[in-house]
């Protein structure tokens, strides 16, 4: 039986026009219905992810936000929050400045933003879902890393103006340092503090709940996926999935474009899935 559904957003539950079809939605909701705890895993923030679960898909769920560095149960209690050490995005944001690379460093609800040269004025096309606040170097960043209260527990990189080698020799200098560093889009990468992925995210939810990873069925489509579909007993690899993440899969559905979230959870729903 699955005791739990965790799915990654961009790229698995929503489309192409980053929304959730009616289908994924009849889905989600049936199998809630049925008795299965949702998780949404997504690298994206907590508002996005709650205002999901609460207007969209209209079921109780569990929040493992920002690739799994904030983790939130169904009634909003925070179950774990692991930001990146400050040092470690200081250094970081030191290789972006080199490289001359969009850099993006997130809060629970809201995000630090560095865009090189005359990308300026650009928006922050990866990371809609939150309050931006624009530094435009390392003073800027000194002081927002200085307030007592402030956290951050993500950061990402892409390029800027086609900025392509300067994109790669900045991944190549971030994987030296000690992060869980992974590619989450062609030209996009994520990092967060050692240790932190949706797998170790899904943990903290199968303690706090008193569930088996052997019972869950996630799905994704990316490198920030691979663990989470690795380490549960049912991982589904979108049609759309990069090679390294179909590998670890148990099966593969259609792509996302195509409801392939809705097409394996009917099946489990009305029990014409081996499992």
């Amino acid at each position: 039986m699955i005791s739990l559904v965790g799915t990654d957003l961009d790229g698995t539950l929503f489309n192409d026009q980053s929304q959730v079809s009616p289908a994924n939605q009849r889905a989600i909701r049936e199998m809630s219905a049925q008795g299965a705890q949702i998780a949404i895993c997504s690298g994206r923030t907590l508002p996005t992810v709650d205002q999901l679960l609460r207007e969209t898909l209209k079921v109780p769920g569990y929040r493992v936000c920002l690739n799994g560095a904030v983790i939130y149960g169904p009634d909003k209690q925070q179950l774990q929050a692991t930001a990146v050490p400050k040092e470690l995005i200081m250094q970081a944001f030191k290789i972006a400045v080199q490289w001359q690379v969009r850099m993006c460093i997130c809060g629970l609800e809201d995000m630090l933003v560095y865009e090189p040269g005359t990308a300026q004025e650009q928006s922050t096309r990866n990371q809609p879902d939150t309050h931006n606040r624009q530094i435009t170097g390392l003073v800027d960043l000194e002081h927002e890393l200085s307030q007592t209260t402030t956290q951050f527990y993500k950061f990402t990189i892409n390029m800027t103006q086609h900025n392509l080698l300067g994109v790669r020799q900045a991944a190549k200098d971030l994987k030296k340092l000690p992060l869980h560093f992974v590619r989450s889009g062609r030209f996009f990468y994520e990092a967060t503090a050692p240790g932190i992925d949706k797998s170790a995210g899904l943990a903290v939810v199968a303690k706090y709940a008193h569930l088996d990873m052997a019972d869950f069925m996630c799905f994704g489509d990316y490198e920030n996926d691979l663990e989470m579909l690795r380490d549960v007993g049912y991982g589904v690899a979108m049609a759309n999935a990069i090679p390294s993440v179909k590998k670890v899969a148990w099966r593969e559905t259609v792509d996302h474009d195509r409801d392939g979230v809705a097409r394996i959870l009917e099946q489990v729903a009305h029990q014409h899935l081996a499992i």
